[in-house]
């Protein structure tokens, strides 16, 4: 795919690259991308990043092997696009039962509070999922980037963008690898639905970057303003402060009252994030789904 060697932080790179794939393969030069590339690039980014994603990107690439090239578009016009549509990318029908439901109002404040609306060329609702990953993309670049008081919003909303799709994807995918079955279609889209489940799940090494080894720089905390307070709730893992009581809660019942997990918020980022060992990138951003 042509996000490599663009100056994004590999784990941006991941997302945009996932968003890309999810696109109607239009054209000689995206669909042999899809097919030639696509595995390549996954494969590079995983080893970057530590993902467990060595068995889905193969499954992936045996099954890209034994078609041509032009054989994608038919496929995905098959599941995403020829009314009956019998799997459809837009996560606002599995979790509202309809397009531009209460889900979809929300992507698209989440949007318009980080300045991105969709493009023109991208013809479809704002929860198609390839612009949610997109966005996802953008949220993370931003964040590596973000100064301290602002990283617990862009945190905020990189929960709750990426808990809506992980509450989708399996409904998803299971209606993909059917339909591929009945209609006898390369199981492609089903493949790469996997890679991007297994690469949620894998949530302390996407969404939160490593602790820094540099003892000049202060402790991350999804909170800076009120270090100090009397009311600080302590990392279920090794004891640090994460936020106060009153700032979790919250964080925790908006996560609630959309559906979304919050186990997640009793453990500080430098125990989500394990031993990666990352550093914040430096990239212009420019996602094509997005002006």
């Amino acid at each position: 795919m042509d996000t490599m060697n663009n100056g994004f932080s590999p784990r941006a790179e991941l997302w945009q690259c996932m968003a890309q794939a999810l696109l109607p393969p239009h054209g000689e030069i995206l669909s042999r991308a899809l097919r030639e590339d696509l595995t390549l690039d996954l494969e590079d980014l995983a080893e970057t990043l530590g993902l467990s994603i060595g068995d889905e990107i193969e499954e992936l690439r045996a099954v890209l092997t034994r078609i041509e090239a032009e054989a994608l578009l038919p496929a995905y016009s098959s599941l995403f696009l020829v009314p009956p549509i019998p799997a459809k990318l837009n996560a606002g029908i599995y979790l509202d039962g309809t397009l531009l439901g209460a889900n979809t109002r929300m992507l698209a404040e989440i949007f318009y509070r980080h300045g991105v609306e969709q493009s023109p060329d991208m013809h479809d609702t704002p929860d198609h999922v390839a612009t949610i990953l997109e966005f996802l993309a953008l949220l993370i670049h931003k964040a590596e980037e973000a100064e301290p008081e602002m990283l617990e919003f862009l945190l905020d909303d990189m929960e709750a963008v990426r808990g809506l799709l992980k509450r989708v994807l399996p409904e998803i995918a299971a209606r993909v690898a059917e339909t591929e079955s009945e209609r006898k279609l390369p199981a492609v889209y089903s493949a790469l639905l996997g890679a991007i489940e297994t690469a949620l799940c894998d949530e302390q090494c996407i969404f939160f970057a490593a602790a820094s080894s540099d003892a000049a720089k202060p402790e991350r905390r999804y909170f800076t303003k009120r270090a100090e307070a009397p009311d600080l709730v302590a990392c279920k893992s090794c004891g640090k402060p994460v936020a106060t009581a009153r700032d979790l809660k919250v964080i925790i019942d908006r996560l609630r009252q959309s559906g979304l997990p919050s186990d997640h918020l009793e453990l500080c980022p430098d125990c989500r994030d394990g031993t990666r060992g990352w550093a914040a990138g430096k990239a212009e951003f420019n996602l094509p789904g997005f002006r």
